[in-house]
């Protein structure tokens, strides 16, 4: 990985976490985030290679804050965009598809790391592990209002969340893990139409 003097530069106005933390987040487009070397990113920062270590106990810690920046932004969008979608439930719920489906499309390394195995448990990283909740709790209030209008069926919210999460992310994974298939010979319009309908009924 080449040095950067933008890096250095950041580093030198104290600011190295943050910098880290960025290209950490662009290392694991080309690269496996096991792979992921703290002494490499400390090399195009331009410092010491010790000097990630007063940030971050090891890589893991590192890729847990590129993982919870990713949510913070997941969240955001999500947050957004039920805000401003219709105020019909089913709608509603498309719309957060589409929009979770397509932050994994924009950010298919990002979100694998997000949702992959290599942070669990996430209870280890606290400020991962709050985001991961609030990003839960804000599709369980979702839901929550289509139960209390009656459109969606009244059940456990965390079992209807689960259900609802684990729907739309396997298709969101389908998508960036088979792009082939979706691209070529689906609507995905249509698909996220399908998806949802079965969900609700």
């Amino acid at each position: 990985m080449p040095s950067s003097p933008v890096a250095t530069n950041r580093y030198h106005h104290g600011n190295l976490r943050e910098v880290l933390i960025d290209s950490a987040e662009q290392a694991i487009v080309s690269q496996a985030a096991e792979e992921l070397s703290l002494r490499a990113l400390a090399r195009a920062a331009g410092v010491s290679q010790t000097a990630p270590y007063r940030h971050f106990n090891d890589r893991n810690e590192l890729l847990s804050a590129v993982s919870e920046r990713g949510y913070v932004r997941l969240i955001e969008r999500l947050s957004s965009t039920i805000e401003r979608s219709s105020s019909n439930p089913g709608e509603q719920v498309k719309a957060a598809a589409k929009c979770y489906i397509g932050f994994a499309i924009e950010n298919p390394s990002l979100f694998k790391l997000m949702f992959g195995p290599l942070l669990q448990p996430t209870h280890q990283f606290p400020p991962l592990h709050d985001k991961i909740r609030a990003c839960n709790k804000l599709v369980q209030s979702m839901l929550a209002a289509g139960v209390q209008s009656g459109s969606i069926m009244s059940e456990d919210l965390r079992y209807l969340t689960n259900t609802a999460w684990a729907g739309i992310h396997g298709l969101a994974t389908l998508v960036i893990d088979m792009p082939d298939v979706f691209e070529r010979h689906i609507d995905m319009e249509h698909q996220i139409e399908i998806s949802v309908r079965t969900l609700l009924t």
